[in-house]
């Protein structure tokens, strides 16, 4: 893994005071086998937190998409939609998520389950809209870390894996990193309700600031899809909890393939 020399760190920290999410759950789930120590829940439609190692040990507040046409509208998931959850199968704590945007303009499916041998959550996702409205949309994950169970002293970092860009949050031993199967082409790390992406797309429908580093507050990470790469607009998140020293957290992103072909 290699970072920039000098990365641009986002001003205006600490950001806002951070709080958790609703206690409101409408599912929860995690993989099949005790490999994995991910566990996870949902309501409207997105993923309000993350458990790491143990389901009492909250490690993110949410994490969900943002969509915007660049020009007329600005779009989250848990205010813009209305959505429908239901299992994968009678047996599994694995999930299908139907959100469709209010107005009827486009839709969002989400298969989300957990990686049965990593400590990794999966998401596979696709985008339907009609043919004049899809070139427009753009597609944006965003994270709020609240990492070893706070939301203050996070960092957040855009990471470089040779080619290949991530986002990537760290506090204490414990170390986040989400990646995608479709390249991230806009990435930014910011301090929340000061600069980060949500705060930044509300503003004008566009991500203007692109900070490589959000250091010692709030935060939240945000990451543009690359849309035009991706056949069918699928793809793929793995977020991952991984409490041990630094240098081993980019081999562990990398055994989570980068596919051209989703």
């Amino acid at each position: 893994m290699t970072n920039p020399v000098s990365p641009i760190v986002a001003p205006g920290g600490p950001g806002i005071e951070p709080r958790w999410t609703r206690g409101a759950k409408v599912a929860v789930g995690t993989a099949y086998s005790t490999s994995s120590r991910v566990w996870y829940t949902l309501d409207h439609g997105c993923i309000t937190e993350v458990y790491y190692p143990t389901i009492d040990s909250p490690q993110i507040r949410d994490l969900q998409f943002l969509i915007t046409d660049g020009e007329t509208f600005f779009h989250d998931e848990r205010r813009n939609f209305v959505g429908e959850i239901d299992c994968v199968s009678e047996a599994a704590l694995g999930f299908e998520v139907i959100n469709r945007e209010k107005e009827g303009r486009y839709t969002i499916y989400k298969t989300i389950v957990g990686d049965p041998h990593q400590n990794c959550l999966l998401v596979r996702v696709r985008l339907e809209a009609s043919p004049e409205l899809l070139p427009k949309l753009r597609m944006y994950v965003l994270c709020a870390p609240h990492l070893e169970i706070g939301g203050w002293h996070n960092n957040g970092y855009v990471l470089h894996v040779g080619r290949h860009k991530y986002l990537g949050a760290q506090k204490g031993n414990t170390w986040l990193a989400i990646a995608a199967s479709v390249p991230f082409n806009e990435l930014s790390c910011g301090y929340v309700g000061v600069n980060d992406g949500w705060t930044d797309l509300a503003d004008n429908y566009r991500l203007d600031w692109q900070y490589e580093a959000a250091l010692d507050g709030n935060i939240a990470l945000t990451g543009g899809l690359d849309l035009s790469r991706s056949t069918g607009i699928h793809s793929r998140f793995g977020v991952w909890h991984h409490s041990t020293r630094r240098a081993q957290h980019p081999r562990t992103v990398l055994e989570y393939p980068v596919r051209r072909d989703a």
